[in-house]
């Protein structure tokens, strides 16, 4: 069964171009159903629907939340989606299982005022150069973190002020560059890349870089880079990377921007994904609403 599920992996990866963030994902919520099959001692390829209710129960018990479920159950639907491709079972026990239904959660965002504090606080270092072009560039792009920290040189297209991002399935998409991202990316390039080049490392490509190890920035050091800057203007704010996304979208959203467009800049496949930024603009609106009419 080992050598079926690492093969599994490997079809996700090279076959279905899975992030590898999705395919840790779904690696985690597979072993986990593995665990419980190996307490009842049955295969995954005998286990029934009866089982597969058996096991959404155990989870329910455990506190784990709709969502979460619901992710769980695609994994594992995956799973054994292949295992029907590769004619090693003949049906998928996941066609008599219903998924909970998610809870549609409101992506959070910051306020213009905040981000625009925030994107001041870098300094003229090479780190504090590469620190602002990061963050103008995940506001002013709409750029998932995975797809900023793969980018590469040749990624940059100046003459028409854009980025070539790579996105999710591998799927291209072209993202204009607003003047200030533009600023602060020639800035960064021009002053800050070249002193984070390490000798032993001159050949990188990766845009942003490691100032300890010449390498590209990962996800997690990105993180913490923002968590730094976000610490220092206040205690109570929380920014990830993700809603500097979010924000980005939003306020395309509120100052008039097609939301097709917006769906396009993000990447999205289906227009549903977008859809969600409506439902913010229009709890923003009822907030200033109250703020604003004396009778609210």
């Amino acid at each position: 069964m080992e050598n079926r599920f690492s093969d599994y992996l490997a079809y996700l990866l090279g076959e279905k171009n899975a992030s590898p963030h999705t395919v840790t994902a779904y690696r985690k919520d597979i072993e986990d159903y593995f665990a419980f099959l190996a307490k009842q001692q049955i295969p995954a390829e005998q286990a029934d629907h009866l089982l597969i209710r058996r096991y959404m129960m155990e989870l329910q018990k455990n506190g784990i939340s709709k969502n979460s479920m619901a992710r769980k159950m695609s994994s594992i639907r995956s799973y054994y989606r292949y295992l029907v491709r590769e004619n090693v079972i003949e049906d998928n026990p996941l066609t008599l299982v219903s998924s909970p239904k998610e809870t549609k959660r409101l992506p959070k965002f910051v306020h213009y005022e905040d981000l625009k504090e925030l994107f001041e606080l870098p300094d003229n270092s090479p780190a504090g150069l590469r620190d602002r072009a990061m963050m103008e560039l995940l506001y002013g792009g709409g750029l998932r973190v995975s797809e900023m920290c793969s980018l590469k040189l040749n990624q940059l297209i100046f003459p028409i002020r854009s980025v070539k991002v790579m996105g999710k399935g591998k799927k291209e998409r072209l993202v204009p560059l607003g003047d200030y991202a533009l600023k602060a990316l020639t800035a960064y390039l021009e002053k800050g890349r070249p002193q984070l080049v390490k000798i032993d490392h001159e050949e990188e490509q990766g845009v942003f870089l490691n100032q300890r190890n010449g390498h590209a920035l990962t996800d997690r050091a990105v993180r913490d880079v923002l968590d730094k800057y976000v610490g220092r203007l206040s205690k109570t704010l929380k920014v990830s990377p993700h809603m500097l996304r979010h924000s980005f979208a939003t306020h395309m959203l509120e100052n008039g921007a097609d939301i097709r467009i917006i769906q396009e800049l993000l990447g999205h496949e289906r227009l549903s994904t977008t859809q969600i930024y409506t439902h913010i603009t229009k709890s923003h609106m009822m907030e200033i609403y109250k703020e604003s009419h004396p009778r609210s």
